[in-house]
């Protein structure tokens, strides 16, 4: 192969050829924010065909100057036709350990994506499709293969405490509205495989636990019966974040999660936030991971 009029293998290479200045361990090395399109296999039936934002790293051990950036997206490039899985993941990190030649104990990728679900409007029967953020990430540990995925899902959330109040005002023959706020739960699961979990999983899980949900496309008769059931489902950030985490306590293949809700308040000028974890050993932390 030729660059330039040269052949590859005359160019300088520093990267493999110099001694870093200092030689001290690097946890994580690599690419960011790389657009490329993959297939996504639905539970639903059917594949979408998206575009991910993509991280790749690997580790660097003291002695070696830096990695080839471009030998982890060119490793990439030979996947882009094959349905993204966990299997595939583990195939792409393993070819990053040979490719890269900087024999990495730890490498990872990852795949930030919008993911397309149709919702159907509760009473009018419109369909229309709803994009979910989600996240697949690969990790590498030595030998150890490990997978996650991300959803993040709103949900609407309406306060008991101002419902109270304006029960109280009812009964002294006056009138008020309880406040409402747009809300998000952000959950970070783990998976063994070879078991499946899938994203739309995930966010079913989610939104039958709170039931207050939006959709992108209501009328008057959708709206009344959101509104019914605000009535009857007013919840705390501690209300909700409990509720999905019970949720996720009962799935047997998920074997570590931690969810953050966030409330953006209406009638204050601060967020109201949740973060719980499962408490495995040596598994997620909200410190670290949200």
């Amino acid at each position: 192969m030729e660059e330039g009029g040269k052949k590859v293998s005359e160019l300088p290479d520093i990267q493999h050829t110099s001694k870093p200045a200092i030689p001290l361990y690097i946890n994580q090395v690599g690419v960011q924010h790389v657009k490329a399109p993959f297939f996504l296999d639905s539970m639903y039936g059917g594949r979408h065909e998206l575009v991910a934002d993509i991280t790749m790293t690997t580790d660097l051990k003291p002695e070696l100057k830096g990695i080839s950036m471009s030998k982890l997206i060119r490793c990439l490039n030979n996947y882009l036709d094959q349905p993204l899985k966990h299997k595939l993941i583990k195939k792409i990190l393993e070819e990053f350990k040979v490719e890269v030649e900087t024999n990495s104990c730890n490498s990872s990728i990852r795949f930030d994506f919008l993911l397309p679900i149709q919702k159907k409007s509760p009473k009018s029967g419109w369909v229309f499709p709803q994009y979910y953020k989600c996240m697949f990430e690969g990790r590498m540990e030595g030998d150890v293969f490990k997978f996650f995925q991300k959803v993040r899902v709103q949900y609407a959330s309406y306060c008991p405490c101002s419902a109270a109040l304006c029960g109280h005002l009812d009964e002294n023959n006056s009138a008020g509205y309880p406040h409402a706020q747009r809300s998000f739960a952000e959950v970070l699961v783990e998976i063994v495989p070879p078991n499946i979990v899938w994203l739309e999983e995930i966010i079913g899980m989610v939104e039958n636990s709170i039931k207050t949900i939006p959709y992108p496309i209501i009328q008057r008769i959708d709206e009344q019966e959101i509104a019914r059931l605000a009535a009857e489902n007013p919840i705390f950030v501690e209300d909700a974040i409990r509720m999905i985490c019970n949720s996720l306590n009962k799935h047997l293949y998920i074997k570590d999660w931690i969810v953050k809700c966030t409330h953006e308040e209406s009638i204050h000028t601060s967020d109201a936030i949740a973060i719980s974890w499962k408490g495995v050993k040596n598994g997620f932390d909200g410190r670290k991971y949200l």
